[in-house]
């Protein structure tokens, strides 16, 4: 039978073994909180993607004030570390080689002239391909900031007003643009999964491993009343979890939350739930730690690059998109970005919140079913 007589006596005794058991291996247990803790410090920190102090260097043929002052400008950007003055082009491409720089600006020798002239002139603007997210962040950064400095000598020399059309944009949500902000609550969601799914899959197969499964059975409360119960202290483990990683975001990486906290804790008990359930299915389809540990790895490694985490849904392959959206991770990100960066209500939440609950139920009732067979 799937649930049993005395079925909350059964649930309690199941529940109160498995906390014994967590809290004899106080190892565990400490990792288990404190690694997310670590996880979200060294991920906040490590995935930003505002570069900044990019080595650079100027190969300046001009030597004007002109040229030095865009020099300056580049420097005090804070985007770029001016560390070389190469005196040729050569020296300049064999600092890129070298990878002592990523970037390089070439000042050609008339540039003063042409400018006070108002004849076009180039800079040109070297950078090292083969890390392209430094070289697309540099090449746009530096071209904004010679175009704006040529609208700077244009207003001063000839007071032309280069404004006469002046484009404002309001960034909502996130006005300083921070990647931190968009990252970070991702984060929550993805430290969140991987621990508690982790620490469920070994569930079940800790007990196949032991040959205690049996012993398990003869307590009257059913399959899934004896899987439910194996659950709950790990639920409790993951309400702590995200509890200190929120704390570590609002307080270390000062990342607001703009909604209702309180709704973002019940959104998330809906996803803990799907996480635990997910790790009990695992663990029903192991017979030991190394099938179970495999088995992770293909759930979650797909979880973190196709859920949005890092790149965007949109941009990629159809059948990849698609793939996104049997992923519960995809659903769960959407809820907390929403609350925490957008301040979202529930209503606008329910087509995220809807697959989740279903996938949710779905997940533990197949984990219900499957451990049935197992057993049968």
């Amino acid at each position: 039978m799937l649930f049993q007589g005395n079925f909350f006596w059964g649930l309690k005794a199941i529940a109160k073994k498995e906390i014994i058991h967590i809290f004899n291996d106080r190892l565990t247990l400490s990792l288990s909180l404190l690694i997310p803790a670590i996880q979200l410090m060294i991920y906040g920190y490590a995935i930003d993607m505002d570069i900044k102090h990019i080595r650079s260097a100027v190969l300046d043929f001009d030597r004007t004030n002109y040229s030095k002052l865009i020099a300056e400008k580049l420097q005090n950007s804070k985007y770029f570390d001016i560390k070389y003055y190469p005196s040729n082009e050569n020296e300049l491409i064999d600092k890129i080689v070298d990878g002592k720089v990523k970037a390089g600006f070439v000042i050609p020798a008339d540039f003063q002239a042409n400018v006070l002239l108002n004849n076009p002139t180039q800079i040109q603007i070297l950078v090292d391909g083969s890390d392209s997210t430094v070289a697309q962040q540099a090449s746009n950064t530096a071209a904004l900031i010679i175009q704006n400095f040529g609208s700077m000598i244009l207003e001063e020399s000839i007071g032309l007003n280069t404004k006469l059309i002046d484009p404002r944009t309001r960034v909502l949500f996130n006005p300083d643009l921070k990647s931190a902000n968009f990252m970070i609550p991702g984060l929550l969601g993805v430290i969140l999964q991987i621990i508690t799914t982790f620490l469920t899959a070994l569930a079940i197969v800790k007990e196949k491993e032991k040959g205690t499964l049996e012993q398990l059975m003869v307590t009257p409360i059913g399959q899934g009343g004896l899987l439910i119960g194996k659950l709950i202290p790990y639920a409790f483990i993951g309400i702590m979890q995200f509890t200190l990683v929120t704390l570590i975001m609002v307080l270390l990486f000062k990342v607001p939350i703009h909604g209702s906290i309180i709704l973002l804790f019940l959104l998330s008990m809906v996803f803990l739930f799907t996480s635990l359930s997910l790790g009990l299915l695992i663990s029903t389809a192991a017979e030991n730690h190394s099938q179970a540990i495999q088995l992770l790895q293909l759930v979650i490694i797909p979880s973190i690059l196709l859920s949005g985490f890092i790149f965007p849904r949109e941009n990629m392959p159809l059948i990849m998109n698609m793939i996104g959206y049997f992923i519960p991770l995809t659903y769960f990100l959407e809820i907390l970005r929403g609350i925490i960066l957008r301040g979202a209500t529930f209503g606008s939440l329910l087509h995220s919140l809807i697959p989740l609950v279903l996938y949710g139920l779905v997940i533990m009732w197949l984990a219900i079913n499957r451990f049935k067979k197992q057993i049968a």
